[in-house]
């Protein structure tokens, strides 16, 4: 089963306007934004679309929508996994939450997928382009048997340096990496001049978490973090 055709990624922030600066430097163009039920906005990449919101919530979280999302939870339920019901602050709108096995929330919201605005497919960012939702697992194969069951398909995977796997179902691309390296998930950015875009980043004052290094030292990508907390992964390489 499909979750839907439509999908962004969700940001909880801890104040929505230190957060929207960060994105707006980065790149990212804002799409939306409303302070009801409480404070939010929707940003675009180009590749993907990233909602951030001013309260709690595990973070961060895939949010689906469909206007068929009630058959969609009942298909879950038969294939044993029961999502939670909740309702919007203002108790206009209807969600399902659930958990895969790496304890990443999925949304299901309840609405017309249509009036989303989807990505144009032509990347903005200055991290490069958008390749992935970079999930940590103990388990990958186990991980993907789950990720399979929801019409995602494998577009990669190798072994080295570790065991790990791209998938899809054409909303959203994640990948599924059984590694230590990192413990939460991350947005990850390709550019083939990864050490430049660093260099450029650092010019303009983002504070790099880590600089990734090759083994003569070269610098080949690195790791920001937006001010909610949020990674980003910049690395060599191409989508």
């Amino acid at each position: 089963m499909k979750l839907g055709n439509y999908a962004h990624v969700s940001i909880s922030v801890h104040t929505l306007s230190e957060s929207i600066p960060f994105y707006e430097k980065l790149g990212f163009q804002k799409l939306w934004g409303n302070n009801e039920p409480h404070p939010w906005a929707l940003f675009t990449d180009g590749k993907v679309n990233i909602h951030l919101y001013e309260f709690y919530f595990p973070s961060p979280a895939l949010h689906y929508f469909s206007t068929h999302m009630k058959d969609k939870v009942l298909e879950l339920m038969r294939i044993g996994i029961r999502p939670e019901q909740q309702k919007s602050r203002d108790g206009k709108r209807i969600q399902h939450n659930f958990l895969d096995p790496n304890e990443l929330t999925i949304m299901l919201m309840h609405h017309n997928e249509a009036e989303m605005p989807k990505p144009t497919g032509e990347s903005l960012s200055k991290l490069g382009v958008f390749g992935e939702l970079s999930i940590n697992t103990d388990n990958v194969k186990a991980s993907v048997e789950f990720w399979e069951k929801l019409s995602f398909t494998t577009t990669f995977k190798s072994e080295r340096p570790y065991p790990w796997t791209i998938l899809s179902d054409g909303a959203m691309t994640i990948g599924l990496h059984q590694t230590t390296t990192f413990t939460t998930p991350a947005l990850t950015y390709f550019a083939n001049d990864a050490a430049e875009r660093v260099h450029l980043l650092k010019s303009e004052s983002f504070q790099v978490a880590d600089e990734l290094k090759n083994e003569s030292g070269e610098v080949e990508g690195a790791i920001l973090r937006a001010p909610d907390g949020q990674l980003f992964f910049v690395l060599k390489g191409s989508v």
